[in-house]
């Protein structure tokens, strides 16, 4: 016993042992004083399955309308642990009260009819029942509902630390994404410099080329003989003689 509340207590679980002055008195370890709901139109049935549970040391409220335990659960929120709710009632459907606690309470519901139909089992199931008893109920089977508060706990309990690591996760992804955008933010920086700096060498060229064309430090054209050049040297030989020419190109 003292090894299943531990079970619970890791899970998250609290409040169980709290039972009413009219019950009879329990050691405060669970699965005793697990609070149940019971919901079920048949005032005999209903009478019975008390009896049972109560047996079984949990702490027991009865109800013979689904509207009105409906009405219960939304009153007094975190004063059940579980759900026991009949199939066929005339106010309301069995598997409607199992939507409304599912969407409202999220407590675990167990579905009881003497319907064992595997399409009727599987109704239940498909709408969110933890489990469904068939009618005449045992005292062994309602022993054993306290497997399902454990369950859901435990469910809950890993979905919490799941949601945390995905969390963790998420945060590390984040950094990782923000440090390669700036990566390549600085690679891309540096790429635009380099660019730049290139574009600046190129300009830089072309102006020395520019600077290069001076026309004081190019070279002059050749001369072209033509028949004007040719008189003129011919009318000069004439004037300075031979002789006087002969000694002109040698001093060269």
């Amino acid at each position: 016993m003292a090894a299943l509340q531990r079970i619970v207590q890791s899970s998250g679980g609290s409040g169980y042992g709290s039972s009413r002055a009219a019950d009879v008195a329990v050691p405060d370890q669970f699965p005793a004083g697990l609070r149940v709901l019971v919901v079920d139109d048949d005032i005999t049935c209903l009478r019975i399955l008390e009896q049972m549970l109560r047996r079984c040391l949990y702490n027991v409220t009865t109800c013979s309308q689904a509207a009105v335990a409906l009405d219960i659960l939304r009153e007094r929120k975190g004063c059940f642990d579980v759900v026991l709710s009949d199939v066929h009632m005339p106010d309301m459907d069995g598997f409607k009260l199992l939507e409304h606690i599912g969407l409202e309470m999220d407590l675990p519901v167990i579905m009881m009819s003497a319907d064992g139909r595997v399409s009727a089992v599987m109704r239940g199931i498909r709408h969110g029942a933890c489990d469904y008893l068939i009618k005449p109920i045992r005292e062994e089977e309602l022993k054993n509902i306290w497997q399902h508060v454990v369950r859901k706990r435990w469910n809950e309990n890993k979905e919490h630390e799941n949601s945390g690591s995905l969390e963790e996760t998420d945060h590390h992804k984040r950094g990782s994404d923000e440090i390669e955008y700036a990566s390549s933010v600085n690679e891309g920086t540096e790429g635009t410099f380099k660019a730049q700096r290139k574009r600046i060498s190129a300009k830089e060229e072309d102006d020395g080329e520019l600077e290069s064309d001076d026309p004081s430090t190019t070279k002059k054209p050749r001369v072209v003989w033509s028949v004007e050049l040719h008189q003129q040297f011919v009318s000069a030989v004439n004037q300075l003689g031979i002789d006087s020419m002969f000694l002109t190109f040698s001093s060269f």
